[in-house]
């Protein structure tokens, strides 16, 4: 779908001036262990068997992108209406190039959300991973980009795989998953209504305070994600790594690191992604 590695930088270039809208790229990068990550990497020390794993997808929808002020208010950023990575307040992050591992993928890859916000002064940064509720739960074979794909979609009432992040481990060398996406969504009539709402949305707020345009970037750590779970097993009966299932306890850790509740775990605090200075992840 477009170029980039896996890496979730957010750059956000706002500049002063008039009340106009400006141009603003928020720029995404996903790593490990403080280096890029690519389909052709080897990443070692993943998760509580310290594993080896490689990358075979990777891409998540981000939604309800917007800057935050010194006093607190959020600016919508108006994601520009490109007709492939971004529709309507949706865009999605591709960080696969179906190459190596990853040949189910797309050669394009995407690593950036582009936009407009009004030209003034912000202090931080906040996205949803996910979709909202409302574009969750349709036909996918209707949908425009990015909303069309059908690696990304689970069915008419489930929806969306929010993200998607496939691995191959040492123990696990055919497979291990995190499909995140809602869960318990119940239709209102027949098995192929539309869902009126889920059980467990599981969609995740991401809250950078003090983000800086001209200084930071944000990234996604996918040592992070992985780094309460067990990648080298999968408990019998059950899909490879998690989907989401509430039941299923290969989803306990992702779901703790991404800070959402899982059966009798409470919500709580997300570690996967953060903001850090550009100029120290080109050194690492």
């Amino acid at each position: 779908m477009m170029r980039q590695t896996l890496a979730v930088m957010a750059v956000l270039s706002v500049a002063a001036g008039a009340s106009a809208q400006t141009p603003v790229k928020i720029r995404f990068a996903a790593i490990a262990n403080g280096a890029p990550v690519t389909c052709a990497s080897k990443i070692a020390d993943v998760g509580t068997t310290k594993s080896t794993i490689s990358i075979t997808d990777f891409r998540y929808y981000v939604s309800h992108v917007r800057l935050v002020k010194a006093d607190g208010g959020e600016v919508p950023v108006a994601l520009t209406q490109d007709g492939l990575w971004q529709l309507d307040d949706v865009a999605m992050l591709d960080f696969e190039d179906a190459t190596g591992g990853c040949a189910n993928g797309t050669e394009q890859t995407r690593d950036v959300v582009e936009g407009a916000v009004p030209a003034g002064s912000y202090t931080g940064l906040r996205f949803d991973v996910g979709l909202p509720f409302e574009k969750n739960h349709r036909d996918q074979t209707l949908q425009p980009s990015p909303l069309n794909l059908s690696r990304m979609f689970w069915s008419w009432n489930a929806g969306y795989k929010f993200m998607r992040l496939d691995i191959k481990t040492t123990g696990q060398p055919r497979g291990w998953m995190v499909h995140l996406g809602s869960t318990g969504c119940e239709p209102t009539g027949a098995p192929s209504t539309v869902p009126v709402s889920c059980a467990h949305r599981n969609t995740v707020t991401v809250d950078l305070p003090g983000f800086s345009a001209a200084r930071d970037v944000v990234e996604l750590d996918v040592a992070a994600l992985l780094a309460a779970s067990n990648v080298d097993t999968n408990t019998a009966k059950t899909a490879l790594g998690c989907m989401s299932g509430g039941t299923d306890p290969e989803c306990t850790g992702l779901f703790g690191q991404l800070g959402l509740a899982i059966g009798d775990q409470a919500a709580g605090v997300q570690k996967v992604f953060r903001a850090r200075p550009q100029q120290t992840m080109a050194r690492e």
